[in-house]
Order: structure tokens, then C-alpha cells, then sequence
């Protein structure tokens, strides 16, 4: 099984937004792309090829750092519904989605796309357990 490589030059010409080396040096966005890894594992299996896994991977690693930027900037984490200025008010959506998991993905556009992509490759669910042989057959009696 592979494992995906942080190249810093890849993932800034894939995602401009983060090719500012002064706001976004070197170490910040390897600090974010390990995290995106305690995310997702960062190998290869049945289900992810290696060029899956890497666009995963710094979808994930742009999602932190969008989210980091939005949270430095003084920017509420959560998605606005509605501001207004004279007597400042801001209100921010109750999570609507499936789970908290999606509703973090959806304070990005990074985060929507990886959970595009992740709906994409998980159509009709997989099952998860045993060898990779035997990923899809459920088996009887005790597992």
C-alpha cells in the first residue's frame, strides 16, 4: 500500500489561494497536511487509489487551512446566515447536516468539494472489516 508526499509546490499551484509564502510558509501548510492525515489515513487501499488519496488529502490540508484563515481573520467558524451592520448582528446556521462531520466540511468550499468526492466513492457504502478480499461479503456468525 502507498502513501502520499506533501509537495508544497504541487499543492500551492493546485490551490493559489495558499501560494503567498509569507501567510502560508512551508511549515503551516506540512503542519496542516498532517493533520489532514489523522483525517483520512494516509495509505492506499481497495476503495482509494494513490491519485485519490492525494487529492483527499490536500482537499482536506486546504479545508484547515481555509478554516485556521477564517478563525485568524476573526471569522466565527460556522456557516453565516444572515449579518447585519447598525447594532452588529450575525447569526450562524444550526447544523443541518447528517452529521458534525459534514457540517465542518461545509464551512469551505474545499470541504464541500471532499464531501462531493467522498459521496462519490462511498456510492452504495462499502463494508469495512476483515481482509480486503472480503471487504464487500459480509460474513455469518461471530466477526
Amino acid at each position: 500500500m502507498a502513501s502520499v508526499t506533501l509537495d508544497i509546490t504541487e499543492f500551492r499551484e493546485i490551490y493559489p489561494a495558499f501560494s503567498d509564502n509569507t501567510k502560508y510558509p512551508d511549515s503551516v501548510i506540512t503542519i496542516a497536511f498532517n493533520k489532514a492525515t489523522i483525517f483520512f489515513k494516509n495509505e492506499t487501499n481497495c476503495v482509494l487509489d494513490e491519485g485519490q488519496l492525494k487529492t483527499i488529502e490536500y482537499l482536506m490540508t486546504a479545508h484547515l487551512l481555509q478554516i485556521q484563515t477564517n478563525t485568524n481573520s476573526g471569522n466565527t467558524a460556522g456557516v453565516i446566515t444572515s449579518a447585519s451592520i447598525d447594532k452588529i448582528s450575525v447569526t450562524i446556521a444550526d447544523p443541518s447536516s447528517k452529521d458534525d462531520f459534514d457540517y465542518f466540511l461545509n464551512q469551505t468550499i474545499y470541504g464541500q468539494e471532499l464531501l462531493a468526492l467522498l459521496s462519490l466513492l462511498v456510492v452504495g457504502g462499502f463494508y469495512i472489516g476483515g481482509s480486503p478480499e472480503t471487504m464487500a461479503i459480509k460474513r455469518q456468525g461471530n466477526f
